[in-house]
């Protein structure tokens, strides 16, 4: 079998896994949401003009800061968009074992690893952990 045929055995069943059918589920259901489709509207519009007004140089006041907060503590106690995100880091972090694997097995050293090769207690090893506590 050919790399280029094991990596469309790896998507594939990535396509499959019960994480990204999970997320793609949650990621439904907050779309389908008014509230929470209101709530993401509202961040990303404050936050893109905020950046904006950072990219000309200017700083945000503290009250800006203190609002766009807010706004992602609303998006975010949203228990469909706190689902979504949830599902999200969960594929997320699959995709991060998986690379992990990958550098270890071409020797390239794991992303989030420490200096020493493991992961805070010092028993397991990067690859496992996809970073460090």
């Amino acid at each position: 079998m050919s790399i280029m045929e094991k990596a469309r055995e790896l998507a594939g069943s990535l396509s499959e896994s019960k994480e990204l059918t999970t997320m793609r589920e949650a990621e439904k259901m907050m779309l389908e949401n008014q509230e929470a489709r209101n709530s993401i509207a509202q961040f990303d519009e404050k936050q893109k003009a905020y950046q904006a007004a950072q990219a000309q140089g200017q700083d945000l006041t503290e009250e800006q800061m203190k609002e766009l907060e807010e706004l992602e503590l609303k998006m975010l106690n949203n228990p469909y968009v706190y689902n979504f995100f949830k599902a999200q880091q969960e594929f997320q972090a699959i995709l991060e074992s998986i690379n992990n694997i990958i550098g270890e097995a071409i020797g390239v050293k794991p992303q989030g690893c420490c200096e020493e090769g493991s992961c805070g207690s010092g028993d397991e090893p990067c690859g496992g952990c996809g970073g460090c506590a």
